[in-house]
């Protein structure tokens, strides 16, 4: 049995709601009808990680032209024969690195979502490892949202909810990449507050 005006779980025997306090089994005029059970499987917003392409790129390219600058010119210089074989392998081996790394991070964030229903978040990964963790409202401490430098130029952030566990690994959830984080999060800490 569930509590008509919070959704808390209760044992069928119950006259009181633990949570809200409010009557329920029996004075339908106070608690509502009980005989109705509060369902929660209604999805009030779902959010997926945005995949972009550049932003992924962003610190490889980096590390391209740091690596070109310190280490391939200044051989050049002396050797540019051995200049240009350094280059090309570097190359190829950062090709092949980017190629598989963008491959499964694309196919990975097709699999990934966050539900929103009334009570609880639900988050799954369904690509190379199946994931699934449920975290109900009630157990979220605070929301934030984060959005590094490179990250505001892609029109992406991240947005963690943090819960009460004391241990700080593994204590809430991290929704990385989100594009228009900041109507989002807006949505989000609405749908939690409510």
């Amino acid at each position: 049995m569930f509590c008509e005006k919070c959704g808390a779980k209760l044992e069928d025997d119950a006259l009181f709601c633990t949570k809200c306090g409010a009557k329920v089994g029996g004075n339908s005029n106070i608690a509502g009808d009980t005989s109705k059970k509060f369902e929660d499987n209604e999805i009030k917003l779902n959010v997926k990680p945005k995949f972009k392409f550049w932003y992924l790129m962003f610190p490889w390219i980096i590390t391209f032209f740091i690596f070109v600058l310190f280490a391939v010119l200044p051989i050049c210089m002396e050797a540019p024969e051995v200049a240009l074989i350094v280059f090309l392998a570097f190359f190829v081996i950062m090709a092949g690195i980017v190629g598989i790394m963008v491959f499964f991070k694309s196919r990975q964030y097709k699999h990934l979502s966050y539900d929103f229903y009334n009570t609880k978040v639900i988050f799954e990964d369904s690509f190379l490892n199946l994931a699934q963790k449920e975290v109900k409202y009630k157990y979220i401490r605070e929301v934030t949202m984060r959005q590094s430098f490179v990250q505001r130029w892609f029109n992406i952030g991240n947005i963690v909810l943090y819960t009460n566990a004391e241990t700080g690994i593994g204590n809430g959830i991290s929704i990385v990449n989100v594009e228009n984080v900041h109507d989002i999060y807006k949505e989000i800490k609405e749908i939690v507050n409510a």
